[in-house]
């Protein structure tokens, strides 16, 4: 038998990360007949190893039509596994390394690294996607049987853009502020009083990407409800004291609405803030029908005390 050379898991370990976030591939090839020293060593999980003919026949379409984790042959439509997992519960290596899913009834598993591995060069051609990964699996019936042990081409499930979108849609974190207004402190009656957001900056705010995608919100306008009963109203994106956004109270405020700090009445005034969201793809725009096109921040409340100038007229 030719000697084969033992690859530690290390060499490997970054071909392998990708896979272990999305397994849920298909099988490109299956084992052949060989020769005994054409055979190659094989990790089986547990301590056990055997040796084994390597695939030689990749195939063309990258599949099997078995199912991995994610797949349909996977969890039923319940939420539980579709086949006893204890069947490969002691099978393959005792830590996270180990993916362990259902393919119909059968039980499966698969290493990520394997301790084990094939001459490179013993490796069959024609790698369905960068992303493929040359690894062991195996299935056991409900029996116990081993129905399958074969080396193999594995395709991770990718992610369509569109789910990759609203991943980073999820991720986008608005920054806090405070809805301030002026004349400071307190408001009078039939003056205009001035309002802005305290806080953030009108920079565009991108999120953490997901994958080659990320989503950007850019800053759009500031919406003002000023707690007297009229309703809220658009401004300018403000985040600095200015006269773009202004309201002028009617009333002065009264009790039984809102209190401020010093126990005064107050309007329970309250904004937040509008983003326009746009999607970039390894740096280049994406437009793709149905994602989200803003965000907003929740809204911000602040008690706005409104009094009246009493005017003395003497002669």
């Amino acid at each position: 038998m030719s000697e084969r050379r033992r690859w530690a898991a290390g060499g490997v370990a970054a071909v392998l990360t990708a896979a272990l976030l999305a397994v849920g591939g298909q099988q490109q090839a299956a084992a052949e007949s060989c020769d005994d020293d054409e055979k190659i060593l094989v990790d089986l999980g547990g301590g056990n190893v055997e040796y084994q003919c390597p695939i030689t026949d990749p195939g063309t379409d990258g599949s099997s039509g078995s199912e991995g984790p994610g797949g349909d042959g996977g969890a039923e439509t319940g939420g539980g596994p579709s086949c006893d997992l204890s069947a490969v519960e002691n099978k393959g290596r005792q830590d996270a390394s180990t993916s362990r899913f259902c393919e119909g009834d059968n039980a499966c598993f698969i290493n990520f690294p394997s301790s084990v591995y094939p001459d490179p060069e013993d490796w069959p051609p024609g790698q369905p996607t960068e992303d493929s990964v040359y690894t062991y699996k195996a299935c056991y019936a409900p029996d116990g049987t081993r129905v399958s042990g074969d080396w193999g081409w594995f395709v991770p499930d990718t992610p369509s853009l569109g789910t990759l979108a609203r991943q980073a849609y999820g991720q986008l974190q608005l920054p806090s502020f405070t809805l301030a207004f002026s004349p400071p402190g307190r408001t009078v009656v039939l003056i205009e009083t001035w309002w802005w957001a305290e806080g953030p900056s009108n920079e565009p705010v991108p999120g953490t990407p997901a994958a080659s995608v990320v989503a950007i919100a850019e800053p759009d306008r500031l919406e003002v409800d000023p707690g007297d009963g009229t309703g809220p109203f658009t401004c300018p994106f403000i985040t600095a004291e200015a006269d773009d956004c202004t309201h002028v109270y009617r009333r002065a405020s009264t009790e039984g609405t809102a209190e401020a700090a010093d126990g005064s009445a107050a309007y329970p005034a309250r904004a937040r803030l509008v983003y326009d969201v746009r999607f970039e793809n390894n740096g280049g725009p994406l437009d793709l029908p149905g994602l989200p096109e803003s965000i907003e921040t929740e809204w911000v409340e602040t008690p706005v005390p409104v009094t009246e100038v009493q005017a003395v007229v003497t002669d």
